[in-house]
């Protein structure tokens, strides 16, 4: 790979990991719903998980990229679902609490949800299959570059945790305004899967 296409493969990645997300937003709400520390396994869960995910792109995307078209209309369905779910977990979180809302997952949830997270699965397949496969089918350089996009993936979601953590008492002290707007970004996001 020449340093033009390096540069394209990390602004795309850079890009699509900080945007917003369901993995963003989910670390966001549960950071500021619980602090920092409280989210550790939420945040764990969600970057063992977006590991796996990134390695199993890696297995497969050459037999997906055959099929994509017909492989993507059946990933939207579960992750149309998963964000629809992430969503009203959000909307109906109770922000009078200290302790926050029900949207504190365990690192098994967290871990588990990634599967339907088709944000990250696109993410995966395409960085790999426009940036990777064209230039190596080396499983060993395809496998670092499905670390790399984990890794990546990880410091968006980090982003988005910090941000939780450091605007934690103003978005507590406008939690529903906030959670109203997180749902309707995700809502916006399970739409999008569709056109």
């Amino acid at each position: 790979m020449n340093t033009a296409v390096i540069t394209a493969f990390l602004t795309y990645t850079v890009i699509s990991a900080i945007t917003p997300g369901p993995n963003n937003i989910l670390a966001l709400s549960s950071v500021s719903a619980h602090g920092l520390r409280r989210s550790v396994r939420v945040l764990a869960g969600m970057t063992c998980g977006f590991l796996v995910i990134m390695l199993l792109c890696a297995v497969f995307t050459i037999t997906l990229t055959h099929v994509l078209p017909a492989v993507t209309g059946w990933l939207n369905i579960p992750g149309a679902l998963y964000i629809v779910w992430l969503a009203l977990k959000i909307v109906r979180s109770d922000p009078a609490t200290a302790q926050g809302t029900s949207i504190l997952l365990s690192f098994w949830t967290s871990f588990a949800l990634q599967f339907a997270n088709v944000k990250i699965i696109l993410y995966g397949i395409t960085a790999l299959s426009a940036f990777v496969l064209p230039y190596t089918h080396n499983i060993a350089v395809v496998a670092v570059m499905s670390v790399s996009l984990a890794l990546i993936g990880a410091a968006g979601n980090f982003c988005w945790a910090v941000a939780g953590h450091l605007f934690q008492a103003l978005l507590r002290r406008h939690a529903r305004a906030v959670n109203a707007l997180l749902a309707c970004l995700l809502l916006y996001s399970a739409i999008r899967l569709f056109i």
